[in-house]
Order: C-alpha cells, then sequence, then structure tokens
C-alpha cells in the first residue's frame, strides 16, 4: 500500500496514529494499543520513499541537521495528519497522528458545564489543557477555542507548530500562524499578539523558557491566554513553569502565575468498558485566593490539600472524575485504579458509593 492507502485503511480502523520504523511492520494506534496493521517488515528506502514527497526542502534540512523535523501532511482527500520524522538506530522512521476532519462539539467531550462557561466567557487570564502525549489536548483546545468563535465576536490568534485543526471563523476573526511558515517561533508570535489587537491568543504548547514567559506577560496584560503543557496535574503543572526559570526569576514568576492563572485542566484518555473506544478523566483545578497565596509563597505542595477539601464545587480530582467513570459503568475498576494518582483514595470515594 502507499501513503494514501495507509492512512484512509487507518482512518477506517478509527486510528489515532500510525507508526513507520525500518525493519518492523506499520503498527497503528487503535483505541491506546499498538497493533501491526501486516507482519511485513518495512524497509528504510520505503520510509524515505513515503517521507519524500510529504516533507518541504527546509523539512529535510532540519531532519538533516537537527535529526527530527516536525510538518504537517496533508492527504488528496483533505486529511491532515501532524507528522514527526526522527533518526534512530536503524535508519528514519516517523510518526504521524491523525487528525479528525471534524471539530468535536465542546459539550461532547465530556467536561463539567463550569469547565464551557470559562472557556467560553472569561475576558482574562491563563488556562492550561495538560497531560501526556497523545491524551486529547488539541483536540479540547481546538473544540473549545471553535465554540467560542461561534459565539463570540472577537478576534482570536492561534501560534502553532504546525497548524492541526483548521479553525473555522464564525462570529470571530480566526487567524491561525505556523511556526517556520508564518512566524520563526513561538516568542515572536506571542510578543507580536501584543500589536495585532486579540482578545484571544491560543499558543499551541509552551515547550521552553521564552515561550512560558510571553505567554504570562500576554496573560498578564488582560488577554485570554489557552495553551497545552505536557505534565500529568495541577501542582506538577505549576512547579515546572516556575522550574523553567533561573532561581532569581522566580519570585517574579510565582507573582505573575498567582495574578495570571485562571484554571489546569488534566486529562486522560483511558480504555472503555466496551474496549472499543477511549473514554476522558480529568482533574479540574480553578484558582482561588487559597491557590494564588501557596504560588506566591512557594508552597506548591499544599495546593493538592485546597484541591480535596474544595467545596466551590469548581474543582474536580482525578480520583472522583474515575470513581464517576466506574459508577456509571463507562470504565472497569481495574482501569481506574491502574491509572489512580492515589489509588487509596479512590478504593475509598468507590466502597463510599457501594463499590466493592
Amino acid at each position: 500500500m502507499d501513503f494514501e492507502q495507509i492512512v484512509a485503511y487507518a482512518e477506517k480502523q478509527n486510528a489515532s496514529d500510525i507508526h513507520f520504523s525500518p525493519g518492523l511492520p506499520i503498527f497503528l494506534r487503535i483505541t491506546g494499543q499498538m497493533i501491526p496493521l501486516d507482519d511485513k517488515p518495512l524497509e528504510s528506502e520505503k520510509i524515505q520513499e513515503i517521507l519524500d514527497p510529504l516533507l518541504k526542502p527546509e523539512h529535510k534540512e532540519v531532519l538533516k541537521n537537527r535529526r527530527q523535523v516536525d510538518f504537517l501532511a496533508v492527504t488528496q482527500v483533505g486529511l491532515r495528519l501532524r507528522g514527526n520524522a526522527f533518526f534512530q538506530e536503524y535508519g528514519v522512521s516517523a510518526s504521524f497522528r491523525i487528525i479528525p476532519r471534524n471539530i468535536r462539539p465542546s459539550i461532547s467531550l465530556g467536561f463539567p458545564k463550569f469547565v464551557y462557561d470559562r472557556f467560553l466567557h472569561m475576558k482574562q487570564g491563563l488556562v492550561l489543557i495538560v497531560g501526556p502525549t497523545g491524551e486529547g489536548k488539541s483536540t479540547t483546545l481546538a473544540s473549545m477555542i471553535q465554540e467560542r468563535a461561534n459565539l463570540q465576536t472577537e478576534h482570536i490568534i492561534t501560534v502553532e507548530d504546525p497548524v492541526e485543526y483548521l479553525l473555522t471563523s464564525s462570529k470571530s476573526m480566526v487567524q491561525q500562524r505556523e511556526v517556520g511558515r508564518d512566524v520563526l517561533n513561538f516568542k515572536d508570535g506571542i510578543i507580536a499578539g501584543l500589536r495585532e489587537d486579540p482578545d484571544v491568543l491560543m499558543v499551541g504548547e509552551m515547550r521552553d523558557l521564552e515561550t512560558i514567559s510571553s505567554v504570562l506577560t500576554m496573560a498578564e496584560t488582560g488577554h485570554t491566554v489557552f495553551s497545552t503543557l505536557h505534565t500529568n496535574n495541577g501542582p506538577e503543572t505549576i512547579t515546572r513553569i516556575i522550574d523553567v526559570f533561573p532561581p532569581e526569576h522566580q519570585d517574579q514568576i510565582r507573582s505573575q502565575l498567582a495574578t495570571t492563572l485562571t484554571m489546569i485542566i488534566s486529562q486522560r484518555l483511558l480504555p472503555a468498558a466496551d474496549g472499543k473506544s477511549l473514554i476522558l478523566a480529568y482533574e479540574i483545578l480553578s484558582t482561588n485566593y487559597a491557590i494564588q497565596n501557596h504560588i506566591r509563597q512557594n508552597k506548591i505542595y499544599q495546593i493538592q490539600n485546597v484541591l480535596q477539601t474544595d467545596s466551590s464545587g469548581y474543582m474536580v480530582q482525578f480520583e472522583q472524575s474515575l470513581a464517576g467513570l466506574v459508577i456509571n459503568n463507562k470504565i472497569t475498576k481495574e482501569t481506574a485504579i491502574e491509572y489512580a494518582q492515589d489509588k487509596d483514595q479512590l478504593k475509598s470515594i468507590l466502597i463510599a458509593n457501594g463499590v466493592k
């Protein structure tokens, strides 16, 4: 099969990712599992043949010099894939994330109502979507941004690497900028946003000190900023952001973060009880006076206690989310325990709800 046929087959199988590696068959990730497409190992020449028409000259130069490159591939029928080509022991490999053709309605994601209300109506501040790679962060972000564009009359600018979902201007004006194509890097795109009259800025990923610093500055100037980070939960995210900076700057960053941070959504996609799909589990950390104080005073370890004892209805522990999925027969108890960060707490919640 050629690349177009492979992608068409993968889409039909509801695969999320396609992997090419020398000496191994093509692998598809389906409902979280790596499944070989067949038993035929790929030769290096075949992978090069697949990549050659997909990579622009500048991508090939980056791959040669940096030994890896991110890029966007578009099939003849318009399906978009986020690609990464990289060198490993046996030659060049490639991984592709299939970007669904349609942006999911935000209400179908599975978050509590207060999350949608905050996402769609907040006028300033920083919201972060966090979680490991492949847990649906880009889907959540695109869904919420598109819904906001449909409801509000705003100027929305995104800075992405690469542009994944194509957002449409509805009531809002949406402009998507791609790193390497439209702007040199995330920092330049964010700083330029200050002169482009945005209401909302979406930054695809907070990768480094310069990007994080620019995001905090943008949020501090009274804009609404959304971004993602590869962390596991709210307290870890706050620690990661602060620790990126030199010690002499961390007091200032803690102050900025305490002032601007509005919400951290930590999400995971878990195998459904029927084994045929993936189900969203989440932790929602909404900032309040206590959390802001803990950030300023460098008592991040206390934030978990706030999350556990909060009675406002605007926070959700990961274990609470897992328990709800078990009680509603969305996932099995065994799956919930496997993914729980605090297994004893999860078991206590389940027992309290009659699940043994």
